[in-house]
């Protein structure tokens, strides 16, 4: 088994205003522009099971009032029906994989960090080929205010077998 992190990043608008629980927090206000993090496995998916254990989630922002998110992962790119700030609305059900919540954040001097995982038992265990990639987004799941342009950078911690 090897253990492999895949990292992607994105800044969100320069704005503060604040979301909802239930909003896109995303790198455009613009539903067709907006990019979903990606994840690229580099072939560390061989014939085996790829095996989601944790993710982390950094920001800029050292506020972590109400940083409370979840990570949506998908097999195939989705396409938003709205941009940053607007409601969690995407297309892609056949190849949604599930979600992490990231329930709190810790502060540091540079940002804030936190992580999810799932119960022991139910993590996401999935039959990838090999380099394929893996996209993501992130919704608020709380009225949190963001930082002007800050930005999220996200760690998925995959267990590899082969």
């Amino acid at each position: 088994m090897l253990l492999s992190i895949v990292t992607s990043s994105f800044t969100r608008p320069a704005d503060t205003n604040a979301y909802a629980s239930g909003d896109l927090v995303a790198n455009s206000t613009t539903a067709g522009a907006v990019t979903p993090l990606s994840f690229p496995l580099n072939g560390i998916s061989g014939t085996g099971q790829t095996i989601v254990l944790r993710t982390r989630l950094s920001k800029t922002n050292t506020s972590p009032t109400n940083a409370s998110f979840r990570m949506h992962l998908y097999e195939a790119a989705p396409v938003v029906a709205n941009g940053d700030n607007g409601a969690w609305s995407t297309s892609k059900a056949a190849n949604y994989l599930g979600n992490v919540d990231i329930a709190s954040m810790f502060a540091f001097t540079d940002g804030c960090a936190g992580y999810g995982a799932a119960a022991a038992g139910s993590e996401m265990r999935l039959r990838l080929s090999a380099g394929a990639t893996l996209y993501g987004l992130l919704e608020a799941r709380a009225a949190y205010t963001p930082g002007n342009a800050e930005t999220f950078t996200a760690y998925l911690e995959c267990l590899d077998s082969y």
